[in-house]
């Protein structure tokens, strides 16, 4: 198991020439501050500053400006040292030497260029997914704010089960439990591409299930236009007569079949255009490469190769600003496919009519014949159709077959999360007794996405059972994953009394035994509960003033070095 530890934190104010070190223990730190008038010293800014610096987006108030600050990170995962610098968007990474490995400015690039680093980026399906169709796309490497989810807790949004301790966490659509899941290594890539599939063979079922709908009425309507009709016995005498007229007949039957062709190619190509229009959706704030991408000449439903006009369109309409264009044009072209198809499927009932018309007006001395020239004719088209029933059937009978196996395959995952669900209840339970958090019931710890909320002076405290317990569970489920340091920003607040406040410190203590620790509290002076860290930390500056020109001075060279890199 690898870790990740925070060693040297650097916050520098450029324009005021003010900066501040503060150097971690690989074990346990704590930073604290007098009891009495040791407010607004800095300790948050100190706690937040960790893993907004590692790419998160933390929530800093008061009169710390943000905009205007640097923030440099010095860290080692393993036995690798590394330096982060920050400003604003800005992101650089260092290997130990100071050597630029790389600069970004988004953070899912920062996510995946730091997971060469740490071999951990939490991947996440996009946030867009159509409802109808349950189509799922590719996974993405989430932004690096989803790697740290479990590891920080902001003084100021103790919220029970809510992450609610970063921004921008709206960036996917139910979040919680993929992230967490996929932090309990019970959610992989091989997961994603299951349920992917999934979705597609039971988009793919409801297609066939229509198709096999419309094909029995079809089959129905030609088995009540021939029920009446009979055979004569003697063909042999007959036979001459019908071929005659048989050509006629073959010209009707064969328009029959072309209208029944050209309804079956008019709706897969409608399909085929509701596939890239609901796919232009998808990507309609992409840019071209992602416009390009709906040119993949196939029906999703049949797979057939479609040689239409919507590679033109797309070539016509080929650059983002132009997606509005592309749109309409193909909405246009679906309405368009409707009205054809209304007409073709009037002119097919026409046809039908026809052919009962011509072989009413035909001089035929013989019923006989009418009837081997009647008969003869539907069956052709019968079986035709019957053909293509068992086509469809068939097609039926494989989609089940392959949704069967996904379905199995997915099971395991299914069974991996009601072991990670039970121990996650186990262990709230057994916390929820050992501190008497009777304000909560216990039917929420069923689920790892259930939420809950202890209230008043016990939020704290539950808030860090939860956090405690989810990163025990990561430990026990995925432990191959990298430990990252456990940042607890003052986890009691002013409602907590003297007896809970020790309680959650030495819980925490506990608890967390293989990650860094780093806690911040006010009013640790000379008590035993210190005696279980590594490095005490205690400011003395003056209010507002955690910045300073000594330790500007004696590190703004670094500063220098690696912002001119």
């Amino acid at each position: 198991m690898s870790k990740l530890i925070f060693k040297d934190l650097y916050l520098f104010s450029p324009s005021e020439k003010l900066a501040k070190k503060i150097s971690f223990a690989p074990g346990r730190t704590m930073i604290t501050s007098d009891a009495h008038d040791g407010t607004d010293r800095g300790k948050s800014v100190i706690m937040k500053a960790l893993y907004h610096t590692m790419g998160a987006d933390c929530y800093f108030e008061g009169k710390w400006d943000d905009s205007s600050k640097t923030y440099i990170l010095r860290f080692c995962v393993d036995d690798d040292e590394y330096y982060i610098f920050r400003h604003n968007k800005l992101f650089k990474v260092f290997d130990g030497e100071k050597n630029l490995l790389f600069s970004v400015i988004s953070r899912h690039e920062l996510s995946e260029r730091l997971s060469s680093i740490t071999g951990f980026a939490v991947k996440l399906p996009p946030r867009e997914r159509n409802s109808d169709d349950g189509y799922i796309q590719e996974l993405e490497i989430a932004s690096a704010v989803y790697n740290y989810l479990l590891y920080f807790v902001d003084q100021d949004y103790q919220n029970g089960s809510q992450f609610a301790s970063f921004q921008h966490l709206g960036e996917y659509l139910d979040y919680k439990e993929n992230v967490l899941y996929y932090h309990f290594g019970a959610f992989d890539d091989d997961y994603y591409m299951l349920v992917q599939e999934q979705d597609i063979l039971l988009a793919e079922g409801r297609r066939l299930e229509n198709e096999h709908k419309m094909t029995c009425m079809m089959l129905d309507k030609i088995y009540a236009n021939i029920h009446s009709v009979s055979y004569s016995k003697d063909i042999k005498h007959l036979r001459a007569d019908v071929n005659r007229t048989r050509d006629e007949y073959n010209k009707l039957s064969n328009a029959l079949n072309q209208l029944r062709q050209k309804l079956i190619r008019l709706r897969n190509e409608k399909a085929d255009l509701e596939y890239h229009l609901h796919a232009l959706t998808l990507f309609g704030k992409e840019n071209d490469l992602q416009i390009a991408s709906l040119n993949n000449h196939v029906c999703p439903f049949c797979k057939s190769e479609i040689n239409d006009a919507i590679d033109l369109r797309i070539k016509k309409y080929s650059t983002g600003d132009d997606i509005i264009l592309l749109s309409s044009d193909m909405q246009y072209s679906i309405m368009e496919i409707d009205r054809k198809i209304s007409e073709y499927e009037a002119e097919y009932s026409q046809w039908l009519s026809k052919l009962r018309k011509y072989e009413e007006s035909i001089n035929i001395a013989s019923t006989e014949i009418n009837d081997i020239l009647k008969h003869e004719g539907f069956i052709d088209i019968k079986e035709s159709v019957a053909e293509d029933l068992d086509t469809i059937r068939n097609s039926i009978s494989e989609n089940e077959k392959k949704l069967r196996e996904v379905k199995k395959s997915l099971r395991k995952y299914g069974e991996i999360k009601k072991k990670i669900n039970e121990r996650y209840y186990a262990l709230m339970l057994s916390d929820k007794n050992r501190f008497g958090l009777e304000g909560i019931n216990a039917k929420s710890f069923e689920n790892i996405k259930r939420t809950f909320s202890a209230g008043g002076s016990n939020n704290p405290l539950s808030t860090i059972i939860r956090y405690v317990n989810l990163i025990q569970l990561k430990h026990e489920f995925n432990p191959s994953a990298i430990d990252f340091p456990v940042v607890f920003d003052s986890p009691n607040n002013a409602e907590t009394d003297e007896t809970k406040k020790r309680q959650i410190y030495s819980y925490i203590c506990e608890r967390i035994t293989e990650n860094q620790l780093i806690v911040s509290g006010l009013g640790f002076s000379g008590d035993e509960i210190l005696d279980s860290f590594d490095s005490i930390i205690t400011l003395t500056n003056n209010k507002y003033e955690l910045l300073c020109q000594k330790d500007y001075d004696a590190n703004v060279s670094l500063l220098r070095e690696l912002n001119n890199k």
